[in-house]
């Protein structure tokens, strides 16, 4: 889903952030609040990759919320809880294919076959031909980027928030990733469609309390400072 956010003025949208920011429903205060009560576990999924090194692990929580955990290479682990209320209940499949790595890997492997073609041709000892010595070495480059092209390929199923438009979840694999888990991701739906309709809002209220939300991941590093300020113009936006 592609959001939009319109041009807002730079002092009124600096007094709604402000209104946005300082006012919040009780109902949130409670249900966010730092020492969040304990809530039974309703139904768990895990996606690992080890050939990517990154792992998701989702919890649905009782009351209609999502414990989160995530695992990728080069990044601090993340955990998180958050309402799925601001859950936009369609998600959105992201596939990026490697295609510089596969190209180079079928390079590879024609120009192999034709050194081996050439040993087996010319060569009186075939071990120690120039063509068989360079069809060793292409088959190990072929390997090597048929490698990087599988680790560096991947399919994501991320759902992103209502107004904001930030990713709240990305469960990360190889191609075929976005399937797997299928009847949680149906549980998943039904539950940010049932929290909705557990504590509903009128418009502006909800805007408010999906701002504090945002700032609340951004400040346990969910959301980096730029996802914020972005998420946060689009919810300035939605206004009315």
């Amino acid at each position: 889903m592609n959001a939009h956010a319109r041009p807002i003025p730079p002092a009124r949208a600096a007094g709604r952030a402000e209104h946005v920011a300082i006012e919040a429903t009780q109902d949130y205060l409670e249900t966010m609040s730092v020492r969040q009560p304990h809530r039974p576990t309703v139904a768990t999924y895990t996606l690992r990759s080890a050939l990517r090194g990154c792992s998701t692990e989702l919890r649905i929580l009782q009351d209609h919320f999502l414990a989160v955990q995530y695992e990728r290479p080069r990044q601090p682990p993340k955990k998180f809880t958050f309402d799925l209320r601001f859950a936009n209940p369609r998600p959105m499949r992201v596939r990026k294919v490697a295609w510089i790595c596969l190209g180079l890997a079928i390079a590879c492997c024609l120009a192999t076959a034709a050194a081996f073609a050439w040993a087996g041709l010319t060569a009186a000892t075939l071990w120690t031909h120039p063509g068989f010595i360079g069809g060793i070495a292409g088959t190990l480059a072929a390997l090597t980027l048929l490698y990087l092209f599988l680790r560096r390929t991947t399919e994501s199923l991320r759902f992103t928030s209502v107004h904001g438009n930030a990713v709240l979840i990305d469960l990360v694999g190889g191609i075929g990733a976005a399937k797997s888990g299928k009847s949680f991701v149906v549980d998943l739906i039904k539950n940010i469609t049932a929290a909705k309709l557990a504590r509903p809002q009128p418009p502006a209220q909800f805007l408010r309390d999906e701002m504090r939300e945002h700032h609340r991941l951004r400040e346990l590093n969910v959301l980096s400072q730029e996802e914020y300020e972005t998420s946060k113009a689009r919810i300035l936006a939605s206004y009315s």
